[in-house]
This record gives C-alpha cells, sequence and structure tokens, in this order.
C-alpha cells in the first residue's frame, strides 16, 4: 500500500499529531511506502517559510526528528476554531501528492479543521471520476476524530456550540464518505454511531504504543533532569496546559510533601499563561520537577524510572501516555474521563478517581501504593498485559488486513500521466471505459483489461467499422465441416437426420424438401452468420502509429467528437467530423 496521513501538525507532546506520526512510521517499517501530509508548523511554531511552501504548494522532505517523510502543504493558523490550522488550496495539492505518489490510501486526524473536510471533498470528486470513465486513481478514505464530547465542563456556549455544529455537519459528511472510521475506545464507537457512522465501517485503533525499552540504557535520566536518585517518581506526561489539569497534580504533590520518598515529575510543553502558572507553583514545591519536552528517545527511560503514572485531564479520548506507561508495567492513578475508564481498570491494572478534582483520594491511593509495593507489583504486570494488545505494529496489521480486504480485487490504477495532462472528459458505459486526456485516447472496452493507448499527436485517421467478432463465424464453419464429414461417414443415420429436419423445416418454409444434404451441412455456417451481423457492433477504427488500430464502440461516439476538437487537422469525413465535433 501507499498511504498519507494526514494532520494539522507536528508535535513531539502532543498525543493526536504522535498517533499520526507513528502511524506513518509503523506502516513503513511493515513494508508499505508512507508520508506524513501537514502544515508548516510544529508545536503552532513555523518550521518551513511559509512563503517557500506557498509558492510550490507543497514540500517533501525527510524529518531527523521525526524519522519520517513529510509532506509541508500551504496552511496559516486560524483565528477560529481556536488552537486549529487550516490548509491552503489542498483539494489541489493533495490531487498533486496522491498522483505523483500513487497513493491509495488517505488517513485524516482530528476535527474542526479543514483537512478532513477537504479529503473528503477530494475523495467524493474522485470516486464520481473513477465511476464517469476516468483512468484516475481510487483511494480509501479512513478518518480517526479522537473524538471528545464538547463538555460544558471544559467549553464556554461559544466554543461548545460550534463544536456541536461541526460535528452535526461536517464530522457527519466526513463519516458518510470514509471507507473505515477509526475509534480509540468503544465509547467513542458509541458516539460515532450516534453521528451517523455504520458499524461496519467502524475499526478500533485505541492509540498505538510505539517504544522500545533498552533497560534505561544510553542516558542517566535523573541525572539529567535534576531528580533526587533514590526517590520513588510519581510521573505525569503531557502538553501542561489547561485540558491537562496540572495544577491539581500540584495539590496532590503539596499534600504529600511530608513523604521524602516521593517525588513528582512533570514532563510536557508548557502552554501559555497556564504553562506559566503550573511553572510558578512548582517552583515553591521541593518534591516537583518540570522537565519540559520530552524526546521520544528518552521517554522509556522516564516510564523505566517512574514508580507510578498519574493523570488527573479534564477531557481524554483515550490516553496514549496511559497506555504508554501501562506496557512499561506502570500501574496509573487516573480521572476516569473519556477513555480513560476503558483503558485503565480500577483496583487491577491502576486506579480509577472519582473524576479530574478528586486530590483526597490521589493522595490516599498513592500513599497505599507506595506502602504496600506488592499492591503495586500485581497491577504493574496486569498493566502491561493489558497495553500488550496496544502496540502500534499489531494495531498496523490489523489495519492493513482490513483495508487489503476492501481493495481486494478492485482494478489498479490504469494509467501513470505525464506532468500537465489531464483528463478532458470521460465515459463508463455497459462495462467499459473511455477517456480523452490532452493529450491520449484511452480505452478499455475489451474483456480481459486489455487498455489501448492511442497518442493523439499520432492518430492518423478514424474510419466507420463494424466490430465483427470471429468467434461465431469459426464456430459456424466448424459445424458445417463436421456435418459434412458425419454424412460421409454413415451415410444412413445422417439420411434419417436430413430427412427429420426439412420435414420440421416445411412445417415453417414449404419447399425446403428440395434442399440437398450438402445445401444443409452449410445451415450452421449461414445462421453464424447471421449471428454475426445481428450482434454486431457499430463503431469506429482508429488507425495511428505505424499500422495500428483500435476499434472504439459506437456508444463511445462523443470521444470521437472530442479528439476531433483537439487535434489540428480533421480525422473523418468532413460533414460527420463536423457533426460529432459539435456534440
Amino acid at each position: 500500500m501507499k498511504v498519507g496521513v494526514i494532520m494539522y501538525q507536528t508535535s513531539v507532546t502532543k498525543g493526536q499529531e504522535l498517533v499520526a506520526q507513528r502511524m506513518v512510521k509503523e506502516f513503513i517499517r511493515q513494508g508499505h511506502e508512507a508520508y506524513l501530509i501537514t502544515s508548516v508548523y510544529h508545536d503552532q511554531h513555523e518550521v518551513q517559510a511559509a512563503d517557500e511552501v506557498r509558492s510550490r504548494g507543497c514540500l517533501l522532505s525527510y524529518d531527523p526528528d521525526l524519522g519520517i517523510p513529510v509532506f509541508r502543504v500551504k496552511s496559516h493558523q486560524e483565528n477560529w476554531p481556536p488552537r486549529r490550522i487550516a490548509f491552503e488550496d489542498f483539494v489541489a495539492n493533495l490531487s498533486r501528492i496522491v498522483d505523483e505518489n500513487e497513493l491509495d490510501v488517505l488517513i485524516t486526524h482530528s476535527t474542526l479543521w479543514n483537512g478532513p473536510e477537504e479529503t473528503a471533498k477530494f475523495v467524493d470528486w474522485r470516486r464520481k471520476q473513477v465511476n464517469g470513465g476516468a483512468p484516475v486513481r481510487k483511494v480509501v478514505f479512513c478518518h480517526m476524530s479522537h473524538f471528545q464530547e464538547p463538555s460544558d465542563e471544559r467549553y464556554d456556549l461559544h466554543e461548545r456550540t460550534f463544536r456541536e455544529a461541526w460535528n452535526g455537519t461536517s464530522l457527519r459528511t466526513i463519516m458518510d464518505l470514509a471507507d473505515f472510521v477509526l475509534v480509540t475506545t468503544p465509547f467513542e464507537k458509541d458516539q460515532m454511531r450516534k453521528l451517523g457512522a455504520k458499524a461496519s465501517k467502524i475499526f478500533l485503533f485505541p492509540g498505538g504504543i510505539d517504544l522500545v525499552f533498552q533497560g534505561g540504557i544510553g542516558i542517566d535520566f535523573r541525572s539529567r533532569y535534576r531528580v533526587p536518585k533514590d526517590s520513588k517518581l510519581i510521573a505525569s506526561l503531557g502538553t501542561v496546559e489547561e485540558r491537562k489539569n496540572a495544577k491539581t497534580v500540584l495539590e496532590v504533590a503539596k499534600m504529600l510533601l511530608d513523604r521524602p520518598d516521593l517525588h513528582f515529575v512533570i514532563a510536557g510543553k508548557l502552554e501559555g499563561e497556564y504553562g506559566k502558572e503550573v511553572a510558578d507553583r512548582a517552583a515553591s514545591l521541593a518534591n516537583v520537577t518540570l522537565t519540559g519536552p520530552i524526546p521520544d528517545e528518552e521517554l522509556p527511560h522516564l516510564i523505566i524510572e517512574s514508580y507510578l503514572n498519574i493523570n488527573m485531564s479534564r477531557s481524554e479520548a483515550l490516553g496514549l501516555a496511559q497506555l504508554e506507561f501501562m506496557y512499561g508495567g506502570v500501574p496509573v492513578v487516573t480521572s476516569g474521563v473519556g477513555g480513560q475508564s476503558w483503558i485503565v481498570r480500577d483496583g487491577l491494572n491502576g486506579v480509577v478517581l472519582d473524576g479530574p478534582d478528586d486530590v483526597k483520594e490521589a493522595v490516599s491511593t498513592i500513599r497505599e501504593l507506595t506502602d504496600h509495593p506488592s499492591r503495586r507489583g500485581k497491577m504493574a504486570v496486569e498493566a502491561r498485559k493489558s497495553a500488550m494488545q496496544f502496540t502500534m505494529p499489531e494495531l498496523i496489521r490489523r489495519l492493513s488486513k482490513r483495508i487489503s480486504e476492501v481493495t481486494a480485487g478492485q482494478a489498479a490504477p490504469e494509467q501513470e500521466f505525464e506532468p500537465g495532462e489531464k483528463v478532458i472528459e470521460a465515459w463508463a458505459k455497459k462495462g467499459g471505459r473511455v477517456a480523452v486526456t490532452t493529450r491520449r485516447l484511452i480505452i478499455d472496452t475489451a474483456k480481459g483489461g486489455r487498455v489501448v493507448v492511442v497518442p493523439l499527436s499520432q492518430i492518423i485517421k478514424i474510419d466507420r467499422r463494424y466490430g465483427l467478432s470471429r468467434g461465431f463465424l469459426a464456430a459456424g464453419a466448424i459445424a458445417s465441416v463436421g456435418f459434412l464429414l458425419a454424412k460421409a461417414a454413415n451415410q444412413t443415420l445422417m439420411d434419417y437426420v436430413q430427412r427429420e429436419i426439412i420435414s420440421l423445416g416445411n412445417g415453417l418454409l414449404p419447399g425446403l424438401g428440395g434442399v440437398s444434404v450438402q445445401a444443409l451441412g452449410f445451415l450452421p455456417l449461414g445462421i453464424s452468420v447471421a449471428l454475426i451481423l445481428l450482434g454486431s457492433k457499430r463503431g469506429y477504427w482508429v488507425v495511428y502509429g505505424a499500422n495500428k488500430g483500435a476499434f472504439l464502440p459506437s456508444e463511445f461516439k462523443k470521444a470521437v467528437g472530442v479528439v476531433e476538437r483537439l487535434v489540428p487537422e480533421p480525422l473523418l469525413p468532413g460533414a460527420e467530423a463536423r457533426k460529432l465535433a459539435r456534440i
């Protein structure tokens, strides 16, 4: 497969961006060709000169930090909705990317931005072209919303109602056109069903863990981030923003200042004013370290060093960070919002609190698991076991299999277009397809999938012609010869057959009795000729190149008219050429 994964920006800390980037990496690992299609922004900061990209439409490069090939397309930051980026002229740029790189799968991520909307338009347009006979590439379309309910606890009326409107209009259309709707949890599956997604389209894709643990070899994490050597680390991982609720984590840490054996690590980029406030408060707490963003290669070391993971988030589609800690054998203490209550089973592989403000229970749980390491050890084993099924290699294998099942039997794209070549018109009738491009006439009407490509510059003339079937003629000739040979071999039997045929024929055509058996022997041949004439198809014989020709059935006569308009000299007799050119 050749896959394009579409996301509005890149990041080393944000969950949705990480899933998109890791998808690309894993598709490549499994032998597919894959690209990330994204904006000029990384964590809201411009990393590719916008003017340079805008002049070209898109730029392809290998990103050494992400370890994947990336298309950066024309884009800008939106004023509304907040925290979103928009692609510019994306249908045209996507068409170019798909055709030049022969992509057959597109996977869009997230909501409230125009990437999935424009991709849906492109896919619908491409399907209509294919159904109309155009020799263009048909693509499989997958969408992954990372859906979060528009909650009045997180969004004010202004933003919440816009989200509801987008979900009810754009998201419904996207899901209707998508071949697959990827969801992170069964809860999200239920929400997508309510919004109109068909159950047969829904594919469970819980994040995708992409970690390699090397036993802490390579770096001394504690020394690098000045974390006490002998303390048990309580780690919080994710962008430090209001939704992640890091201030409540600080409240938990403050209530555990009496435990010198515990130390809190908050890892993630500090976002805006909220991030600054968290940094100011953390500075007064001796048992808290802020590391800033953790590079991918250092994340396994943080997890290995951690005793517990704490997540007091107010909103989560799934919680990729929690799956990563669980995969590393670290139990999770979570607020239980969104998909958290699905991946964390209370008392088995972690603890689910009574919401994002349940500081008291969070403190009590940390004390309990610290004082009773055997209980924590049992949770660690179950956490690892639970997360094993959510690794990115396993999820991509399953998704690739489902996509292959859908595409099995679909015809491969017929033609590769030359630079600057465009389809002028196309037709699909009676199982055949014909297209005229700015440079070629493409005829696909023969059984067995044979496609004839005729360069317009090589067409010499077009004649009226019948397309005759030699099969009927051969069958009739064989039957006639067989009849005559049988007559010679067995006179008595064939005389009887002759009399019976003539007797039957006299009832239909009086006077048939005078027909000789030799003449009767040519009856099958005559029948075959009659069938040929009745079954023959009128059309056009296109003469081109060095003694080459192609038959074009009459139902595609409009193609002849288009060709006549594109070539400098008439190809048909004058009157007919003028008539077809007007069609």
